[in-house]
């Protein structure tokens, strides 16, 4: 048993929370937002059929998190069994043989860049078994292979910019603009990728020193490849696969002011051959899509099975494969898609049981008025379960815009900031953890590594509150 829990670390960590958040239902109120006023209601509990019914609908509600993880494992299955991809990955990792620095340092940066100004910061997952499988071949150990790709996403998302799943919901719920206080949120991810990067450097030369470090594993390695070897049928499909995911997942209207991708989509709406709308006989609708910049995590999915299928022909996999491939990946995902059921059963919890309004409202209570280093604590605690950034400002967003009105401007920073440090520790959060599960590390390693980082953080993260408010 105790050899299972050893293996099985992070749902062990993750369902504690879980029951956890359950609990607090049965010892603290309900609060609510009422008319510009919050209500402390009843206490209402989750009870054995509500624990059970909320936890089978966390497969209702975020199902395209789940297709998203089975998909993403049967595209790089496939790709691991072509001898292209691994030719590539290969000659990546020879050319940064002894720059194994400036390769980590460079990848980690368009990670955490790209992360802070996509519209949904899950796309970049797409594009981290890739990596893995160069630091896999550069030798590299578990914890820089984490740090440099989804530690890389919590940098960007606590430096978040542009990143609509973020910056949306201050607009919408509270009244933010998208370029309000930009240089602090810039100050903020220069900060936090920097302290970042020396506990990454830290870790790469003390793998490079020590030998014996667990190296990285890729995942959807294969030892069967095809017998065709050459190299450009998955260049050009790999290539044009991440131009277009990047292309498709930046807010080229909302932050850009780019209204190209929104004019060609239109174009391609009101196409009319003989009368009739060619392409959306041909493709479906194309509205369904939309233009660069408005897709959601479906589109990505789209485009993996392309990718696949069109590899499959370039590297005649023959159908039992090509399935049977996609079935072995599905496999490995397993374990990711099961940490991150728990992780949203977490969120349902404390959306549908709303006991976080009430106990920000018990810290905030400590002081007559407003308080930083308060608001800051109650920003942090508010994230522990919330697991999305949508969910924190629905649950607490508008009490603070409400309760606070003066400073109505700086408060969505505050809360976008606190809300992705959190991200780097709590178990509700839906990218660490997978990110753990992903690379096998526990989450005791990862806290005794990350903690620095937290302390130096939070520091700064103060102080800059203290500046604006």
């Amino acid at each position: 048993m105790k050899k299972f829990w050893e293996k099985h670390n992070l749902v062990k960590i993750a369902g504690i929370m879980v029951l956890l958040t359950a609990l607090l239902t049965w010892v603290i109120p309900q609060g609510y937002w009422n008319q510009g006023e919050l209500v402390i209601g009843e206490i209402k509990r989750i009870g054995i059929f509500d624990f059970f019914t909320y936890g089978l609908l966390g497969m209702h509600y975020f199902v395209v998190l789940v297709t998203f993880l089975f998909i993403l494992g049967g595209f790089y299955q496939v790709l691991g069994k072509t001898s292209g991809y691994q030719k590539i990955t290969t000659s990546i990792a020879k050319t940064f043989k002894k720059k194994e620095i400036l390769f980590v340092l460079l990848t980690s940066f368009l990670i955490a860049a790209f992360t802070a100004v996509s519209t949904d910061y899950f796309v970049v997952i797409v594009f981290i078994p890739f990596i893995v499988s160069i630091l896999s071949k550069m030798k590299l150990d578990k914890m820089t292979g984490l740090v440099t790709t989804f530690g890389a996403v919590l940098v960007g998302i606590l430096g978040s910019i542009y990143s609509t799943k973020i910056g949306d919901f201050n607009i919408r719920f509270l009244g933010s603009e998208l370029n309000s206080y930009l240089w602090v949120k810039l100050v903020i991810f220069a900060s936090a990728f920097i302290i970042f990067s020396i506990f990454t450097v830290l870790q790469v030369k003390k793998t490079l020193k020590n030998k014996k470090s667990e190296t990285v594993e890729d995942l959807f390695i294969s030892e069967e490849v095809t017998k065709k070897t050459k190299t450009w049928p998955v260049t050009v499909v790999f290539s044009i696969f991440t131009l277009i995911t990047i292309f498709a997942y930046l807010p080229w209207s909302s932050a850009f002011g780019v209204e190209i991708f929104n004019d060609i989509t239109t174009w391609v709406n009101e196409l009319t051959i003989f009368g009739a709308e060619i392409f959306n006989y041909i493709l479906g609708s194309v509205e369904s899509f939309g233009a660069f910049g408005e897709w959601d995590l479906f589109g990505v999915q789209i485009l993996m099975l392309l990718a696949s299928l069109i590899l499959k022909c370039a590297y005649k996999i023959n159908w039992n494969d090509y399935f049977t491939a996609f079935g072995e990946g599905f496999k490995k995902v397993g374990k990711l898609v099961i940490i991150l059921l728990i992780v949203y059963t977490m969120l349902l919890f404390s959306y549908i049981y709303p006991v976080l309004p009430t106990i920000v409202d018990w810290v905030m209570s400590i002081t007559s008025k407003f308080n930083v280093i308060l608001g800051t604590i109650a920003g942090v605690v508010s994230s522990l379960v919330t697991v999305e950034y949508q969910y924190t400002i629905l649950l607490i967003g508008e009490y603070f815009v409400q309760s606070y009105a003066d400073f109505a401007k700086q408060l969505p920073i505050m809360l976008q900031a606190t809300y992705g440090l959190a991200a780097f520790f709590t178990p509700a959060s839906a990218i660490l953890l997978v990110g753990l599960s992903y690379f096998g590390v526990s989450y005791k390693e990862w806290f005794k590594y990350i903690w620095k980082f937290l302390i130096a953080m939070f520091v700064v993260i103060v102080i800059l509150m203290l500046i604006i408010f």
